[in-house]
C-alpha cells in the first residue's frame, strides 16, 4: 500500500492526488494515512504532499527504517532538505508574469516564458529529455493541445511550490525562463536503500503526461532493491496506443455526414456529441440513428450548450437530465457519458452528471477548472465511484493547423506524448454549420487532414486501437473496478467480470508488462 501523507492545510491537493494515484494503482492500493503511520515498520511506500517543516523529522526517520521509496510534491521541508543538499529560496517576483501565455492568434501557437526542461536523468523513469511551458495555447486562451494544465505561480497547490537548487547529478528537471535555468522542478535521489522523487508543486505531475515519471517510480524502479508497486495501464492489453474522437455538434448534426463517411472508409469508429437545442430540427435525428445501427456512440453535450452548465449545480442536472431524455426520445438509446460545453467541468456539475445517471463525463481545458485536467482518466475526487472523467484537449481545428511547416505539427507532438506515455489519447472537431466552420476552408480541406493525423498515428503505433467514445469511457469504467491487492504472496488482481468492455487490461510490474488476469499473482 502507498501512503498518501497530507495536513489539513493541503487537504484539497492531497485529495486530488489520492485520486490520481488510485486512477494508476486501484484504490486499494492507495490509502490517505495519519502522520501516526510514519512509525509503521510495513509501510514502504509514502507519497507526502506539501507537508510542513515540523514533519520533516518523522518523514526522515522512516526513511530511514528500511527499504523505502518516498515521493514528495511541494514543499521540501527543512529536515529532509538538508538531507538531500536542497538549497531553498524565494520565488522570483517575475515569475507570475513570465508563467503566463499571450492568447494564440488562428495558424499559430503561443507559450510563456517560463517552461520546464527536463534531463538526461528522465530516461531512468520513463521520460524524455521534455520541455513543457507553464502555460500554452494553441486557441485564443482556452486550448492547450498538447494536453497538459498550466503550472502557475500563484501560492495555489497548481503553483511551483518553492525556488531551490538541488545538486545536478540529481536535477530531473528545472524552471527555465526565456531559455535560462532560474531553479529546480523535480529531482531524484538515490542510497542503498531507498530513492527520493520530487515535483515542486503540490499536485506534483497530476495534470500532466510527466505523471508517466510517477508511474515508472513506483511500478520499476531499481526493482532488484526497493518495493514496486503494479501500475494499471490506460491503454487495452495487447495494444501499443489506444485513441478516441468526437465531434461536437454546438450547432449542427446533419453536416457531420461527409466527416463519418470519411471514418467509415478508414474503418475508424465515429462519435457524436450532440447539442440538443438542435434536436429541434428533424432533419438532424436520422444521422444519429443511423450512427449508433452503424456501431458508432451518440453522447450529451448539454440542452442548451451553457457555459459552466449553467452556473450551478440545479442548472446543470436540468442539463443533464433534459438532454438524455431528448436523445434517448430520437434515437432509442440511453446517454450515459457526457461532453462538457467549452470543456468547463466544475465540480458541482459532475456531480449533477452523476446524479443524473450519467456514467462519466468528457473534458479538460488549460484555461480552467483544472481539476478535471486528467493525466490519467478514470474515478475523480469527490465524486462517487462508477463514474469516471477523462481530459481530451486536442481540438484538431483549421484554426489550429499551423500556417508555417507542417499544419499537423502540434497534433502529432499531442500523440507522440500521448504514445510515449501510454495515456488514452482524445481529439475532437465540430461539424460545420451556417454560421461557422471552425477556421476550416471546406469540407475536402477539412476530411484531408483527418485523414493524415489518423494516417500519421497508425504509422506511429505497431498495434493502435482506435475505439469510440463510448467505447473508450467502458474501459475507464471497468479499469476503475480493478484492485490490486497486496498479500504474503505479491499483489494479486480481483476484478469483476469483464461486462463493460471486451478489451483486457495491462499491467507494468518491476519492468514487465503483463495483463491483468483476475486470480494472477504479481511477484
Amino acid at each position: 500500500m502507498i501512503g498518501i501523507l497530507f495536513p489539513n492545510a493541503s487537504r484539497e491537493a492531497g485529495h486530488y492526488v489520492l485520486a490520481a494515484m488510485r486512477r494508476s494503482v486501484s484504490a486499494p492500493q492507495a490509502q490517505w494515512i495519519a502522520r501516526s503511520s510514519l512509525e509503521s515498520p510495513t509501510l514502504s511506500m509514502v507519497v507526502a504532499v506539501d507537508v510542513p517543516d515540523e514533519w520533516g523529522a518523522e518523514l526522515l526517520q522512516w526513511l530511514r527504517l528500511g527499504t523505502r521509496k518516498l515521493a514528495l510534491f511541494g514543499r521540501i521541508p527543512r529536515e529532509v532538505a538538508r538531507y538531500l543538499n536542497y538549497e531553498s529560496g524565494a520565488l522570483p517576483a517575475e515569475l507570475h508574469a513570465d508563467s503566463r501565455s499571450e492568447s494564440a492568434p488562428s495558424g499559430a501557437a503561443r507559450e510563456s516564458r517560463a517552461a520546464v526542461s527536463y534531463t538526461a536523468l528522465a530516461r531512468k523513469l520513463g521520460g524524455q529529455q521534455w520541455h513543457r511551458s507553464f502555460e500554452r495555447f494553441d486557441f485564443t486562451d482556452e486550448w492547450n493541445n498538447l494536453g497538459y494544465g498550466a503550472i502557475r505561480s500563484d501560492g495555489s497547490m497548481w503553483s511551483v511550490a518553492q525556488a531551490g537548487h538541488v545538486e545536478s547529478d540529481a536535477e530531473l528537471a528545472s524552471v527555465t525562463v526565456a531559455g535560462e535555468r532560474r531553479f529546480s522542478y523535480a529531482a531524484l535521489w538515490d542510497d542503498d536503500a531507498s530513492s527520493v522523487l520530487w515535483f515542486n508543486r503540490a499536485v506534483g505531475p497530476s495534470d500532466s503526461f510527466e505523471w508517466r515519471i510517477v508511474e515508472q517510480f513506483l511500478s520499476g524502479y531499481r526493482s532488484d532493491k526497493l518495493p514496486c508497486k503494479p501500475v494499471l495501464s490506460e491503454v487495452p492489453w495487447g495494444y501499443d496506443a489506444v485513441i478516441t474522437s468526437r465531434l461536437d455538434c454546438d450547432e449542427d448534426v446533419e453536416s457531420a455526414r461527409p466527416l463519418w463517411q470519411a471514418y467509415r472508409r478508414l474503418g475508424i469508429p465515429f462519435t457524436l456529441a450532440v447539442h440538443t437545442q438542435n434536436l429541434n430540427q428533424p432533419e438532424h435525428h436520422a444521422i444519429l440513428r443511423e450512427l449508433l445501427a452503424d456501431g458508432g456512440a451518440v453522447l450529451s453535450h448539454t440542452a442548451t450548450h451553457a457555459p459552466n452548465w449553467g452556473g450551478s449545480y440545479d442548472a446543470a442536472l436540468g442539463e443533464g437530465r433534459h438532454s438524455a431524455a431528448l436523445l434517448e426520445g430520437v434515437t432509442g438509446r440511453r446517454v450515459r457519458y457526457a461532453v462538457s460545453p467549452f470543456h468547463q467541468s466544475p465540480p458541482y456539475a459532475l456531480q449533477a452528471l452523476a446524479d443524473a445517471g450519467y456514467e462519466g463525463c468528457i473534458g479538460g481545458i488549460i484555461r480552467n477548472d483544472p481539476e478535471f485536467v486528467l493525466a490519467r482518466g478514470g474515478e475523480l475526487a469527490g465524486l462517487p465511484s462508477g463514474f469516471v472523467g477523462h481530459s481530451q484537449q486536442c481540438m484538431l481545428h483549421g484554426d489550429c493547423m499551423l500556417s508555417a511547416a507542417d499544419a499537423l505539427t502540434v497534433f502529432k507532438r499531442a500523440f507522440d506524448l500521448a504514445y510515449e506515455t501510454r495515456a488514452m489519447f482524445g481529439y475532437l472537431d465540430h461539424p460545420f454549420s451556417e454560421r461557422y466552420q471552425y477556421g476550416w476552408r471546406d469540407e475536402a480541406v477539412r476530411i484531408e487532414a483527418h485523414e493524415q493525423f489518423i494516417l500519421y498515428m497508425k504509422n506511429k503505433a505497431a498495434k493502435p486501437l482506435f475505439v469510440n467514445e463510448e467505447v473508450a469511457l467502458d474501459f475507464l469504467r471497468h479499469k476503475s473496478t480493478i484492485q490490486v491487492v497486496g498479500d504474503r504472496q505479491g499483489f494479486r488482481i480481483q476484478a469483476p467480470p469483464a461486462d463493460l468492455t471486451p478489451f483486457a487490461v495491462g499491467v507494468e510490474f518491476r519492468g514487465a508488462y503483463l495483463e491483468a488476469q483476475p486470480g494472477k499473482v504479481l511477484q
